[in-house]
């Protein structure tokens, strides 16, 4: 199941559907790609290792907002936007990177979802609370 729908990106940016309306499923479907590789990088690696990582094993309605700004910030506003001086995309892509942050970090800290067991479900033993507190250089 996809993290996030057309449906989902209308939602928080119902802009982006405005005029020529185009069709962002690949844009979302790259940005899932992104969070996965997110996840696995900033968590997964850190925490579990070298070992396989299953982006299967995820919960994808944990990712939903997270895919959705990505969208917006890696995919749809930089197509929308002129880069000019005075271009309202580009404070939009400010705007969106700082949720896609802030919604990373809080999912990180409430705990990720990962069904290490791989039997459908995901316990309280299987959602790994990752927060970093500490400031890298």
């Amino acid at each position: 199941m996809a993290y996030a729908t057309a449906e989902n990106l209308n939602f928080y940016a119902p802009e982006v559907y405005e005029g020529d309306t185009e069709d962002w499923d690949s844009e979302l479907a790259l940005a899932e790609t992104d969070i996965k590789n997110k996840i696995e990088v900033q968590w997964y690696d850190k925490v579990k290792g070298n070992r396989d990582f299953d982006a299967a094993k995820l919960t994808g309605a944990q990712w939903t907002k997270a895919t959705v700004y990505q969208t917006l910030v890696a995919y749809v506003l930089p197509k929308m936007s002129t880069f000019r001086v005075e271009d309202t995309f580009i404070e939009q892509i400010k705007f969106y990177q700082e949720r896609l942050k802030d919604e990373l970090d809080l999912q990180f800290a409430l705990g990720i979802k990962y069904d290490d067991d791989s039997d459908g479900t995901v316990t309280d033993t299987e959602t790994y609370k990752y927060a970093q507190d500490r400031l890298y250089r």
